[in-house]
């Protein structure tokens, strides 16, 4: 069984992902900034590409179960 059939195949669409922000963000910053610029913008676009993610999967998991409290009591 292959890596990509045990992870749902997603992987490589997350890699095109980061790779799209990352390059296309570096790329700005270097036409605006040079090559400090460019190293900016990849991570920035890295960043950008991790709450990407961090957000999908909060939304493909669901709704969160209420969490209850108990008091435990005084004695």
């Amino acid at each position: 069984m292959t890596d990509r059939v045990r992870t749902g195949g997603s992987w490589p669409l997350t890699a095109a992902t980061l790779l799209v922000l990352a390059g296309g963000y570096g790329w700005l910053g270097s036409f605006v900034a040079g090559r400090y610029g460019a190293l900016v913008g990849s991570a920035c676009g890295l960043a950008l590409s991790g709450l990407l993610y961090a957000l999908v999967e909060m939304a493909i998991s669901g709704p969160r179960a209420m969490r209850r409290h108990r008091r435990r009591a005084r004695c």
